[in-house]
């Protein structure tokens, strides 16, 4: 794989993401992280995971030039289907996941962080969905799972970014810690997960993610249906277009 590793010692296992600088996803890396976590389901010898990314941030989201040639429906249900499939790989990973988050954490990266178990994060991280600025709809569903609705609503309509300190105000995160204490953070939550016993890890993981809400990947798929939909209108092209050009936008609502 190019962008995404798994190691495992001591029954821990460390997915690294690694697409430098910024950790931006293309479909090829949203390919990797479902079969990487996919491969985790068949390994008895994983009981707790820890995701965590190399370079400047833990994820800036999707990479926006992707975008640029996404030129039919087809394509567009293609690549939603491979975002959709990522992100809920590592929800449905049958055993805890940790995710050890540091500077920018967006859009598909945050819906990402949001589907881990436990979160913990440096000081300089913010989090944020900018999927509006670039005019589209998208992990909605997923920020849900770690803000009050109506704080989820704002953000996602104003593409806004939150620090650590807020994000851990509304209960998302479990530490904040110093950078160069991030590694070590999350080493220490998974090592008081690793000492029980795994099967009854498995069995927690499964029941409160099955008590938590049924109905997670059909949300999904609801909301990816009114991103399809965005995909080549005008205002969409134009969102595009001045996020990469760093102009304002100029919308038409068509």
């Amino acid at each position: 794989m190019d962008y995404v590793s798994l190691t495992v010692e001591n029954h821990v296992g460390t997915v690294v993401l690694n697409k430098p600088p910024v950790n931006s996803f293309n479909l090829q890396m949203y390919r990797e992280i479902e079969n990487t976590f996919h491969s985790i389901n068949d390994m008895d010898n994983v009981w707790v995971v820890i995701l965590k990314a190399e370079g400047k941030s833990f994820s800036t989201g999707n990479d926006v030039n992707d975008f640029m040639t996404i030129t039919t429906a087809e394509h567009a249900e293609n690549y939603a289907r491979h975002v959709s499939d990522s992100i809920v790989s590592i929800y449905e990973c049958p055993v805890p996941v940790i995710g050890a988050l540091h500077g920018k954490v967006l859009g598909a990266g945050l819906a990402m962080a949001s589907c881990c178990d436990i979160l913990v994060a440096t000081e300089d991280a913010m989090f944020g969905l900018p999927e509006i600025i670039v005019g589209i709809v998208g992990a909605g569903c997923f920020l849900s799972r770690l803000l009050p609705q109506q704080l989820a609503r704002y953000m996602a309509y104003s593409g806004e970014m939150m620090t650590a300190e807020q994000m851990k105000k509304f209960g998302a995160l479990l530490k904040i810690v110093p950078v160069d204490g991030l590694w070590e953070a999350a080493k220490d939550a998974a090592s008081r997960l690793v000492k029980n016993p795994p099967l009854a890890l498995r069995g927690f993981k499964a029941a409160m993610n099955r008590n938590e809400n049924a109905r997670l990947k059909e949300k999904y798929a609801i909301e990816i249906g009114y991103g399809k939909g965005l995909i080549g209108t005008a205002d969409f092209k134009e969102a595009v277009g001045a996020f990469l050009e760093k102009r304002k936008p100029l919308f038409k609502g068509r």
